[in-house]
């Protein structure tokens, strides 16, 4: 068991309500110095090197199919929280972040990053309870046909109805858009 800091013991907690609607104590931020700050962040620059954006859960077969196709783009994964949470997650280094992993910014950085609270960070505390982590389309997909089949069974019909629809032809323009140039 993790032992908790003497700080993180002493606050005050309120509570709020989770989304089942279960009392959950959250505690309220203590301040903490730029030293102290500094101190709790030495060495460490996660926070810097990744994006992670909550999206709404897939349900239509479009939607799963948009996700597979997501992960097939290199620094792009996708989890699931509980309760039901879903997470777009990009590796993705801040371009702020200097080689000493200093932020060149630092006083005039984004209000994400100032109230970003370290003692939070993944590297002390076990991230959310995450049900699945996926990094590759094939992960995803054989997660979506055990965990949800009925979801897969649709999914599958959805491509073979689309795999057999007539193509349109490309016009003239838009096949010369669509190529890249050489230049």
């Amino acid at each position: 068991m993790r032992s908790e800091s003497p700080a993180r013991r002493a606050q005050p907690t309120r509570r709020r309500r989770a989304p089942g609607g279960d009392p959950i104590p959250v505690p309220d931020a203590v301040e903490l110095s730029a030293a102290e700050n500094a101190d709790l962040c030495s060495g460490c620059v996660k926070c810097c090197t990744y994006i992670t954006v909550e999206i709404d859960a897939p349900r239509a077969a479009w939607e799963y199919d948009q996700w597979i196709w997501a992960l097939h783009h290199r620094g792009v994964r996708l989890y699931v929280e509980r309760p039901e949470r879903w997470s777009l997650h990009f590796d993705t280094r801040c371009t702020q972040l200097g080689p000493q992993g200093r932020c060149r910014i630092h006083g005039r950085h984004p209000m994400m990053c100032r109230e970003y609270d370290p003692r939070s960070c993944e590297r002390r505390l076990p991230l959310a309870d995450i049900r699945a982590w996926f990094d590759t389309p094939g992960r995803f997909e054989r997660w979506v046909r055990a965990e949800r089949p009925g979801h897969w069974v649709r999914l599958v019909a959805w491509r073979r109805a689309r795999a057999a629809r007539p193509r349109r032809p490309v016009s003239a323009a838009r096949a010369s858009a669509s190529t890249p140039r050489a230049d």
